[in-house]
């Protein structure tokens, strides 16, 4: 738009003659214009495929993050694969998307690149401090607590001239391991949500090693490159929240505006909050600002370099009134997908907002199926129009759909965040964080993102939905069906029995302290319970609005829960999910014994205590063989109890039930993912329709520019021709202007 201008002001005008000159140069400007905006609509991570027995360098560090609308400094991921002449990739926020396949074996080497010269030596108890300090957390592998293990302690450098400290992960993913989307972030308590709230994230696609398995299943049009799969894309939803540079400052000290009495967050109270703030003679930014991390944790900002401040670009789509929430897909607000007119297009959620849910919006024109939560397929796809096209995302879980339009179009997908909007109104929406409910009274709903449907092949070549999904492995075996003596609902061993029974419960609850089973985490050594390797254990689960994530295993619910299903339902596996109502679920401890963790995914809820450890022994730790590894091990009674309940037998899952039209499982694995990317631009997904674009709009306008200039020549003769019978009206001489 300003070379546009400039292209028309009279100095410019007076050195490029004639007009139509002008006029190609701005349409040269236009075209360049049109590529640029269609190149940053829509891009992914880059996808790195770990090979096996290779070694590759994670490290974490400061990064600008800027794109048209924002410039924010935050904490990113930058990747170095083996080879002596591997070079780190351009740090970014997402990292790259790493693609790990069943039954290699590699290592990730972390690294802390953050500087902090004020260390304290102290340990965080339940409480938000340490922000420089990492460790690195698999979330949804299938893999032992020994290889995940977010119990590491890696710190920082002192100064910027120190070497990075570092820690090898070792992973070997199990040959059975099905096939998904999961996502990788550090779990440092205490730090958790602020650093996943501020960059540091990045997908995970597992898939099988060979892609014969992938059509010997019958899956192929979810598995395959080329024509037989759907086009796919991953989608990873982030959140930020804006606080304009001239309210950044520390001067005075800080004041969180969720402490203050009748304030439950700034961004509703507005320019009030501050004033409030300011009557106890401090400044006040809500504790996810970028500025309450800068005036809070000496260090953090001062040794990095950077401002932690998000400016709003003047011509930007956010709505900002110097407060401010927004969503971003991929690091960019409200993209573009451009997807085939009447054919599939598969898209791969990830919600890794630190505290929300996500209550999506997609347009009532538009065909979406569901065919699975966290990496795991459901037995039959589920047709979101039974739903009004919504969908319910827990913070940490992740969501595989199938999206088709039929019109030519454009489409937007929002939040739905308050009371009354929703289609499958719950009794206990009001409870739930949803992104978006704690500021009703800017930008809502929220953008997520834009679909834009055209004729031309975006890649997109399927019409019909899958007719199968591959045969899940013996951890995810169905246990809706087995025998009661097969399932094991008495925890003998449960330390953190509030109410002295002996029952399988997980109970999360904040009216007091943030805690699980009225008990806050205390010691790395305590077990919430101890359990056996290879057996079912069924506990009722009640998250009163918070969101239930365990480590290692998944769970599968055994009920509906919300409305219909919405939320979930029976069936479904899960390693990540909330919801007000309790519910019975089960967990196979099929293959790893080990600590396991548990925590509400609300971060800054576990950040503040509500997480727990559980135990699994193995057979000859149960058994008195071997000595258990915890410190804190059950006692002998409680061991005994534990030995005399019956071992899971491993039986195979009833067979499907064969349902027309729906998917059923069948043998065989795959890759979930199909191998599409960008890279830096990446104009390959949209090169055709931007040429034939180009080369159509300059053939229109060159026909434009040419009949206005004959229309201007006519027009020019016949008042050279009124000028020789006198009768010349001067005001014609403008009519060449415009015209032109």
């Amino acid at each position: 738009a300003k070379l546009l201008k400039l292209t028309s002001t009279p100095y410019f005008t007076s050195i490029h003659k004639p007009r139509h000159t002008i006029m190609f140069i701005q349409l040269i400007i236009l075209a360049f214009a049109f590529i640029l905006s269609q190149a940053i609509e829509f891009a992914e991570p880059d996808i790195v495929t770990l090979e096996h027995g290779k070694t590759y360098y994670l490290r974490a560090e400061y990064c600008e993050i800027s794109n048209t609308e924002f410039r924010m400094s935050g904490r990113c991921w930058s990747l170095k694969g083996p080879g002596e002449n591997a070079e780190y990739s351009v740090a970014s926020s997402p990292g790259p998307t790493l693609k790990m396949i069943a039954g290699t074996t590699f290592s990730i080497v972390l690294q802390n690149n953050f500087v902090n010269s004020v260390q304290s030596e102290e340990d965080c108890h339940n409480s938000y401090c340490e922000m420089d300090k990492l460790n690195l957390h698999t979330h949804g592998l299938h893999i032992s607590s020994s290889q995940d293990d977010v119990l590491v302690d890696l710190k920082p450098r002192i100064s910027s001239s120190d070497v990075p400290n570092e820690y090898t992960y070792t992973y070997t993913i199990p040959e059975d391991h099905y096939p998904g989307v999961h996502w990788y972030h550090p779990h440092n308590h205490g730090a958790v949500s602020h650093q996943i709230h501020f960059g540091l994230f990045g997908a995970i696609i597992t898939e099988y090693p060979e892609a014969t398995k992938y059509d010997e299943a019958g899956c192929s049009e979810l598995y395959t490159d080329g024509d037989s799969a759907y086009q796919t894309n991953i989608l990873v939803f982030s959140s930020v929240y804006a606080v304009n540079t001239d309210l950044c400052t520390c001067e005075q000290g800080i004041l969180d505006v969720a402490t203050l009495e009748g304030s439950s967050n700034a961004a509703r109270e507005g320019a009030a909050a501050y004033g409030r703030c300011a009557e106890h003679g401090k400044n006040c930014f809500h504790q996810y600002s970028a500025c309450y991390e800068y005036c809070a944790f000496e260090g953090s900002r001062d040794d990095s370099d950077l401002d932690y401040d998000v400016e709003i670009t003047s011509d930007s789509d956010i709505d900002t009134d110097g407060i401010d929430q927004f969503g971003l897909v991929n690091g960019i607000y409200n993209p573009t997908i451009t997807i085939t007119q009447s054919k599939y297009r598969r898209l791969q959620f990830v919600n890794t907002m630190h505290q929300y849910y996500i209550h999506y919006k997609f347009p009532t024109e538009c065909t979406i199926l569901l065919l699975g939560y966290d990496g795991i397929f459901f037995d039959y796809y589920r047709n979101l129009n039974d739903f009004s096209n919504e969908l319910l995302l827990s913070s940490g879980s992740r969501a595989d759909l199938l999206i088709k339009c039929d019109a030519i179009d454009t489409y937007e997908v929002v939040t739905i965040s308050l009371d009354g909007q929703s289609a499958n109104e719950e009794s206990d929406f009001d409870t739930l964080e949803r992104f978006g409910s704690d500021q009703d009274d800017i930008d809502d709903p929220k953008k997520l993102f834009t679909i834009s449907v055209v004729s031309d092949n975006q890649g997109d070549s399927i019409s019909d939905p899958p007719t199968a999904i591959p045969e899940r492995p013996n951890y995810l075996k169905d246990l809706q069906n087995i025998d009661d003596t097969e399932i094991d609902n008495n925890c003998a061993c449960n330390q953190y029995s509030g109410d002295g029974s002996d029952l399988c419960y997980i109970h999360y609850s904040s009216k007091d302290l943030m805690a699980v089973n009225n008990e806050e985490f205390s010691d790395k050594d305590r077990y919430l319970t101890y359990m056996i390797q290879d057996r079912v254990y069924e506990f009722n689960l009640k998250t009163d609005r918070h969101v239930h994530h365990q480590h290692v295993y998944p769970f599968q619910v055994m009920e509906n829960i919300g409305t219909g299903g919405f939320i979930a339902q029976a069936g479904d596996f899960f390693d990540t999910m909330g919801a007000e109502s309790e519910r019975l679920v089960r967990t196979h401890t099929a293959d790893f014994s080990g600590y396991m963790m548990l925590h509400c995914h609300i971060l800054p809820h576990e950040d503040e205590g509500m997480m727990a450890l559980m135990y699994v022994l193995s057979e000859s730790e149960a058994a008195g063989t071997d000595t258990p590894s915890p410190s804190s091990s059950p006692t002998e009674d409680c061991l005994a109890d534990l030995i005399e309940r019956q071992a899971y037998s491993g039986s195979s899952a009833p067979s499907p039930t064969v349902n027309s039209g729906k998917p059923s499982k069948t043998k065989g694995g795959s890759s979930l993912f199909v191998d599409f990317q960008f890279n830096d631009l990446n104009l390959k997904q949209h090169n055709g329709i931007w040429i034939f674009s180009i080369i159509t709009m300059f053939m229109l306008l060159t026909l434009c520019n040419t009949c206005m200039i004959c229309q201007a020549r006519r027009r020019g003769s016949k008042i050279m021709g009124n000028r020789m019978y006198g009768v010349v009206d001067e005001k014609d001489i403008d009519y060449i202007d415009e015209d032109i």
